[in-house]
């Protein structure tokens, strides 16, 4: 018992002390916005690519094309956004809070502190299932914040299907893992020059990712609309990763698939999903108080989970 809850421990809680650390240098003004911003194009466009694509390059095929995990990852998130939407729109009648809601409720920041977190927990495994789930679930994210935020905005702003297709196509995490794909089917084997070289840069991803990260939280107070952050941030820390575990349990699924699924599920809302609010007439006060809320809570919920299964044998 007390072996599970040390590395329940150990697993989460570095990640969120990276966190608070960022936080804390961006409140003593030991780093500047320039350096979040900076450090976060350099995560975003070259740390977090050259992880996926060594991640890719060295794992099993069969790893990188299980299409079953990939599938009830895509139909979970599907299934998670739509319900979501559906109550959201019956119980709040502010149609801006909705949209906010539903994207906060549902879209989870894997890239910046998911993949970390599931690497840390599976190894290689969770690598790979990192790929599948950065192909296949972010750009589901993706499309179902445009749309309901879309729909749900007071500003009128649309975004065009060929907008969303190049957005997709453009990431540089699926560029990462393309262009992996192809060198490992074609067997090249990269120069020992290129591989260390990405190698440091792939190492950079985890520590810049969560001071960038956790500087870029504020909180902006109380107001009449908390409660609406507070609910739509224990559904993405705890009812999600509650039914995605339980479902992929009945349906097989097992290990580093149940570990994919809780982090998949658990891990808070995603800070790109304020810089959409914003840009398509959401409301920002609430879409930044699920990111405060659902990441501080998530450093507990997501230790109480981990203990949990692997006191229960399942991961």
């Amino acid at each position: 018992m007390l072996a599970n809850l040390l590395f329940s421990i150990n697993t989460v809680l570095p990640l969120f002390l990276m966190l608070l650390m960022g936080y804390t240098l961006k409140k003593l003004d030991f780093i500047s916005g320039g350096f979040v911003s900076s450090g976060n194009k350099f995560v975003f466009y070259i740390a977090l690519p050259a992880t996926l694509f060594r991640s890719v390059y060295t794992a099993q095929l069969g790893e990188l094309l299980d299409m079953r995990f990939a599938a009830f990852a895509v139909a979970a998130s599907l299934v998670a956004f739509l319900v979501i939407w559906l109550v959201a729109a019956l119980i709040i009648k502010d149609k801006q809070i909705t949209g906010t809601f539903t994207q906060g409720a549902f879209r989870g920041n894997f890239a910046f502190l998911g993949m970390p977190l599931l690497i840390s927990l599976a190894g290689d495994a969770g690598a790979a299932r990192s790929a599948l789930i950065l192909v296949f679930v972010i750009p589901v994210y993706n499309i179902c914040s445009i749309l309901v935020l879309t729909a749900r905005s007071d500003t009128g702003k649309k975004v065009g299907f060929m907008t969303v297709v190049y957005t997709i196509v453009k990431n540089p995490f699926i560029i990462a893992i393309f262009l992996a794909f192809v060198v490992q089917l074609a067997g090249i084997s990269l120069p020992f020059v290129v591989s260390h070289t990405m190698g440091y840069a792939a190492n950079m991803a985890t520590p810049l990712a969560l001071i960038c990260l956790g500087a870029g939280m504020y909180f902006q107070g109380f107001d009449a609309k908390f409660k609406y952050a507070l609910i739509a941030s224990l559904v993405k820390v705890i009812v999600l990763p509650v039914l995605f575990v339980a479902t992929g349990y009945v349906l097989g699924f097992r290990g580093y698939d149940i570990a994919a699924l809780l982090v998949l599920g658990g891990v808070p809302s995603a800070i790109a999903g304020y810089a959409m609010v914003v840009q398509m007439g959401g409301d920002s006060y609430v879409a930044a108080t699920i990111i405060v809320i659902s990441t501080l809570a998530s450093a507990f919920t997501l230790t109480l989970f981990i203990y949990m299964l692997r006191m229960l044998g399942v991961i």
